[in-house]
């Protein structure tokens, strides 16, 4: 078999062969029958591209000064060349090189290899330390399996290290190669293998120690170890296992060891060390918001649009099960004709970060600074909290956290009138709180559920300084959502929510307007503007809120391909305890809403688009229809 490698010419100088270039030929010959000559193709390949990585074919682009240089870097090469051919098994090739010079003074240089035929390989394995029949069985066993390989390195090593993993897999911790000699028959074209094998102490798995960073479960990380403890040890167990740990994406290191090297019984101590894995995620978006203002203080210059535009920029730090750290800086700016005093923007910035001390657990830290005009009231307020959450079991999570708030309110003149008591009410006033909730999730998803329920319960204790007439406020919140799917496939489902909120306060006068409670806006009912579902104070058209509040939302859901599906929807709201002592309002009613909405199925969760119509519009309060834009579905 027989090919030419060539490289373009480059002539020397006529006078002198002095700082010349030069081209090579490559040519091959190996003795092969017909019957090999599919593998010799295979070999030459391989030899092929190891010889073309050498000084001279690397090199042949640069100058050489004289001829002495050029047969001294020959020389080299061709020492490298018989090196590899004997790695290869090619223990009788010859390598050969020819240098001519042209009569044009072109240099060229051939180099000829002829490899002859790879070297097949005998081989002896023995089991110093076992008897007579483990020696025999082994040994026509490892002979039955190696028996097609030649005599190259690689071939060789492999069957030394497929002696070991063999022993490895029956029980052997550490074997050991005490004796590896191969002897080489020129003559005959063969070489021979001398492998003497140290077994060792035959053992079973021990006991198993598990060393992990706190958060994680250690039974999720022994439910994916192949073995159980008095198994025969089996490297290929220990192997598996590590794939298992690598596979769930949540470790980036993995290590399984013995946790005492010196054995002084049958049973081997076994160490699993893992590292977690997180994720690195910068998310930037934009958003675009609009929403009604519903006739606040009609002689200002605001326009009843209100659009502002939304920042956010995160970064998190995950695991697989979404635990890690996690900040977020919120900016909100609006973009309107107003006053210069009332102008929305608030800046926000949220660091969340698993407890090192308990399992699941999570602190979150938060500051934020906002000035917002609602439908009720201007508010400018700062605000530090703190919120610790932790599990009591696999479905139920609790929170408790602390807040500080400095607040300035300004809203309709009414509310503060000399006339009446809320006169006391201060325009700045400070509070701290103290909330705690449940969370009691049973839902297939966070932003899609399609079956299950979910239930939150959440209590604060708060105390007001700054304003005169009450120190404190206690409040309630109750919430229970259901999902039920109406098919197989969960492509129709109806759900429904009903939730309760209260604040124990002497009177409804007392309470500062933006802790008071309202209903409407996104996630209430839908069809009425936010903080306008609730009564008006006559005379003044602003809504007065409560101390209570009942909700109820009911939807079937239709999903009509993977990307796409659509809802309708029924939502109502009731406030109470809003009789005030200074002022008439409104008779208490249910203020109630239909619509219909669609939703674009995401990754992150559904896109929702749902339009509202109120059944009971307050002629220039209430709008005729509200367009509510959003990801996730509404509970």
């Amino acid at each position: 078999m027989f090919f030419i490698l060539s490289v373009a010419n480059v002539f020397g100088k006529s006078d002198e062969l002095r700082d010349f270039f030069y081209t090579v030929e490559l040519s091959m010959k190996k003795d092969s029958s017909v019957f090999d000559e599919v593998a010799d193709l295979i070999s030459e390949s391989e030899i092929k591209s190891e010889v073309k990585k050498l000084t001279i074919f690397s090199q042949q682009d640069k100058p050489v000064n004289s001829m002495t240089a050029l047969n001294d870097r020959l020389n080299k090469d061709m020492v490298t060349i018989n090196r590899n051919l004997h790695l290869l098994g090619y223990y009788n090739a010859k390598v050969k090189y020819d240098i001519k010079i042209d009569k044009d003074n072109s240099v060229r240089v051939f180099i000829k290899v002829d490899t002859r035929n790879k070297f097949g390989l005998n081989f002896s394995i023995k089991f110093i330390d076992q008897d007579n029949d483990f020696n025999k069985y082994y040994s026509e066993l490892l002979k039955e399996k190696f028996r097609s390989l030649k005599a190259s390195i690689p071939e060789i090593r492999s069957i030394i290290d497929g002696t070991l993993h063999l022993l490895k897999n029956v029980g052997f911790y550490n074997p050991k190669a005490e004796k590896k000699k191969v002897f080489i028959d020129y003559d005959n074209g063969i070489a021979f293998l001398n492998l003497e094998i140290v077994c060792g102490k035959k053992v079973k798995f021990g006991e198993t120690e598990i060393v992990a960073f706190k958060g994680i479960n250690e039974q999720f990380i022994r439910d994916r170890l192949k073995w159980n403890q008095e198994d025969v040890f089996c490297i290929d167990k220990v192997n598996s296992s590590i794939e298992n740990l690598k596979n769930t994406q949540i470790f980036s290191v993995v290590g399984i060891e013995p946790l005492d090297l010196s054995l002084n019984s049958e049973l081997l101590p076994m160490k699993v060390k893992v590292e977690e894995d997180k994720k690195h995620m910068l998310d930037i978006s934009l958003m675009y918001k609009g929403v009604r203002n519903m006739n606040f203080e009609k002689k200002s210059q605001t326009t009843k649009g209100i659009k502002s535009m939304i920042t956010k920029v995160s970064w998190t730090r995950l695991n697989a099960f979404g635990n890690g750290e996690k900040l977020i800086f919120n900016a909100e700016g609006t973009p309107m004709k107003s006053s210069d005093k009332r102008v929305d923007y608030a800046f926000e910035a949220i660091l969340t970060q698993p407890d090192v001390f308990m399992r699941d657990s999570s602190m979150e830290y938060g500051v934020s600074h906002r000035q917002e005009l609602t439908n009720i009231f201007f508010k400018k307020s700062e605000s530090i909290n703190f919120k610790y959450s932790f599990p009591l079991s696999e479905v139920l999570l609790a929170s408790i956290g602390i807040m500080l708030e400095d607040n300035y309110i300004d809203s309709n003149p009414i509310f503060f009138s000399s006339k009446n008591l809320a006169q006391n009410l201060s325009h700045y006033y400070k509070a701290q709180s103290v909330p705690v909730s449940f969370v009691w999730d049973q839902t297939d998803s966070l932003l899609n559920p399609t079956s299950g329920f979910k239930f939150e319960g959440k209590c604060t204790l708060m105390r007001l300084s700054g304003a005169r007439e009450i120190s404190g406020l206690k409040s309630y919140s109750l919430a229970f959502s259901y999902n039920h799917p109406l098919d197989s496939l969960k492509k129709n489902v109806l759900a429904f929510r009903l939730c309760k909120k209260g604040i124990f306060s002497s009177e409804i006068d007392r309470i500062p307007v933006d802790k008071r409670l309202y209903g409407g806006g996104i996630n209430s009912v839908r069809g009425y503007a936010n903080q306008m579902a609730t009564e008006i104070v006559k005379g003044a058209e602003v809504t007065m809120g409560g101390k209570s509040l009942s909700e109820f939302n009911i939807e079937y859901r239709r999903k009509v391909n993977s990307d796409w599906g659509a809802i309708v929807f029924f939502d109502g709201a009731k406030v109470g305890s809003n009789k005030s002592r200074y002022f008439e309002i409104e008779k208490q009613r249910w203020f109630l809403s239909l619509g219909a909405g669609m939703r674009y199925y995401t990754s992150i969760g559904p896109i929702r688009i749902d339009f509202a119509f109120p059944l009971h519009r307050r002629r220039g309060i209430d709008s005729k229809m509200q367009f509510i834009m959003g990801l996730g579905q509404s509970f």
